[in-house]
């Protein structure tokens, strides 16, 4: 029987895990953004109902079957669309398994510092997707006048308003 791992050596991963981690939300509230965005311009008859589907996991159609159809009326790169993909496929394969998967390597103080590169290359793809997404927001922008900093400002506010009523909530007796 092998003995416990020792926290104090797992504190590597766990910070590019940490780190990892936050980088797939990142990722994920952007391509949320952006969906809501692309339904708000109504492109290919793209709706906001078919946003919250697909952001709410109830409809199957992908954010790459979405930009294929935008890129016949926004100019945007291949490259940006492939970046997206890479970083979403790579934000689902940390999401779903991959420190369970990766286990074993874990365990192992020969083969952590290997499961600590993966985590950083997955980190580094999803950060790449994530640009993607802004730059893409960016080309939406030039094309049809969308104020991304007044969109910014206007999620900050909702954030705060959000934060300021749980807040409330949690101080009610």
């Amino acid at each position: 029987m092998k003995p416990p791992v020792d926290a104090v050596e797992l504190k590597p991963l766990f910070y590019w895990a940490g780190l990892a981690l936050f980088s797939c939300q990142q990722l994920e509230y952007g391509a949320k953004v952006l969906l809501v965005t692309l339904a708000d311009f109504g492109f290919c008859e793209f709706r906001l109902d078919e946003a919250i589907a697909i952001i709410e996991d109830e409809q199957k159609k992908t954010l790459g079957q979405v930009l294929r159809c935008i890129q016949q009326h926004v100019n945007f790169s291949d490259v940006l669309t492939a970046k997206l993909e890479a970083g979403l496929k790579s934000r689902n394969h940390f999401i779903h398994g991959f420190l369970t998967d990766s286990l074993e390597r874990i365990a192992d103080p020969a083969a952590r510092d290997g499961v600590i590169a993966d985590l950083k290359a997955i980190r580094e793809t999803v950060l790449a997707g994530d640009s993607a997404v802004r730059q893409i927001l960016a080309a939406l922008s030039a094309c049809h006048g969308l104020d991304l900093q007044k969109l910014k400002e206007h999620v900050e506010d909702e954030l705060r308003a959000l934060n300021s009523l749980a807040d409330v909530t949690r101080k009610s007796p």
